[in-house]
């Protein structure tokens, strides 16, 4: 039995550590499943589907029942002649009341109440929506954020690789007399800063890992790898000539808060005016209605109730202009909303083309550094540079590196905030999606 525990345990730990290679859109598919906010998202949708139907039944008639039984030990009693009495009433008492009653008029209350709850319900709907565009632009940067520690990572270890090569070759000159202690310093110097860099790089490459496992779901333990290459950025590939219209759900969400606000207006304006409802009944009972036979009887009765009631200190007139007040209150609250989401566009618009034509100054730059760097091997062979210089000319080749990588994920970076932004639906896709 131990052995199977053991063995147990073994595989655990193995799985734990496994590595998972995720596509971005993967990494967004699961996001939506993992994410507690959405699932919290997902109720309150449904809770609110349930007070619109809940509200709509008022539409509908309502039946009540009432029963009841008890005993009286003394009945009271008539004296109709000198040597007679009459008991009223019986001792054993059943009373069994059926009543069907049907709203009639209402003076808008119910129909306004419907349309809040209709409006609440989008209201949750556009909540949800906007919880699936959250948690698809979280994953998005945790997925893109894996991806630039990766690249770091690699051209770091590519530079540590430079760098030895450097240090082999100040070895070979060394030992052929062409090279002194200094540079053999020198050189050690760059190749330990180096192997420093390397790990910090991959710690930050496994802290990210961390982040996406805990956005999509997955074991922390578990190493997870970029599945596919990313795309060098298309300036066209996201934004058009003309400005995107913004669908973002907050903006719908405003919208809902506005209407219910009206109804509500509605509703207290109600108050103004009577409520009328129509009712049908069936009673039965002992002694019921006769109370001098104390006989089992049912007899049936319907009718129509009206209801009235007026303030003298004008409670519904006041409450009327308040909730008018919330209602303008509530029309700045989405002009606000408009107005930050569409600077939150334009920004992101802007930021977009910048971190493009980034992208091409970087891309340049490393072409240049890579090619200078070529070049100074060639010299540093031919012995017309210095080995202090050749380490500079890497050190610039790495930094270039860098920032061209970072430009690269920087793009995909602004694109991401530029869909979530304007509320695009490609935010959910890959990177090769259209």
């Amino acid at each position: 039995m131990k052995y199977l525990v053991a063995l147990l345990l073994l595989m655990l730990a193995s799985t734990s550590q496994a590595q998972v290679k995720l596509t971005l859109e993967e990494a967004i598919t699961m996001s939506q499943e993992h994410s507690f906010s959405l699932k919290s998202s997902r109720y309150d949708s449904a809770a609110a589907a349930s007070e619109h139907q809940a509200a709509r039944s008022g539409r509908f008639p309502v039946i009540s029942l009432n029963a009841a039984t008890f005993y009286i030990d003394e009945l009271q009693t008539v004296s109709l002649l000198p040597t007679r009495t009459i008991e009223l009433g019986s001792n054993e008492n059943y009373q069994t009341d059926v009543r069907l009653s049907l709203p009639l008029y209402t003076g808008g209350r119910l129909s306004a109440q419907i349309d809040i709850q209709k409006e609440n319900l989008n209201f949750r709907s556009y909540g949800l929506e906007a919880e699936r565009l959250n948690a698809a632009y979280m994953a998005r940067r945790a997925y893109l954020g894996l991806i630039m520690s990766s690249h770091l990572v690699r051209t770091a270890d590519a530079s540590l690789q430079r760098i030895g090569i450097i240090q082999k070759d100040v070895d070979n000159l060394h030992a052929v007399g062409m090279a002194d202690s200094v540079d053999i310093l020198d050189a050690s110097l760059a190749y330990q800063k180096g192997k420093q860099t390397l790990v910090e790089y991959e710690t930050t490459f496994r802290n990210s890992s961390i982040l996406l496992a805990q956005v999509t779901g997955l074991d922390a333990e578990s190493e997870i790898l970029p599945a596919e290459e990313i795309p060098l950025p298309d300036e066209t590939r996201t934004i058009s000539p003309e400005k995107t219209e913004i669908v973002r759900p907050e903006l719908k969400q405003s919208d809902s808060r506005v209407k219910i606000s009206k109804h509500l207006v509605g509703i207290n304006r109600a108050g103004l005016f009577p409520t009328v409802s129509g009712y049908v009944g069936y009673s039965a009972g002992k002694p019921n209605r006769d109370l001098f036979n104390a006989e089992w009887n049912d007899y049936f009765h319907a009718g129509v109730t009206l209801n009235w009631e007026f303030n003298l200190g004008g409670k519904t007139i006041h409450s009327t202009r308040s909730a008018g007040q919330a209602m303008f209150s509530s029309q700045m609250a989405r002009e606000k909303v408009k107005e930050q989401l569409t600077l939150q566009a334009d920004l992101a618009r802007n930021n977009l083309k910048r971190a493009f034509q980034n992208f091409v100054i970087s891309r340049t730059e490393y072409d240049i550094a890579t090619r200078k760097y070529r070049l100074g091997q060639e010299k540093h062979k031919a012995g017309e540079i210095s080995i202090n210089r050749l380490l500079e000319l890497e050190a610039e080749l790495t930094a270039a590196e860098q920032l061209y990588q970072v430009s690269v994920i920087n793009y995909y970076l602004a694109e991401s905030e530029y869909l979530y932004a304007v509320g695009d639906s490609r935010i959910f896709g890959g990177f090769t999606n259209e």
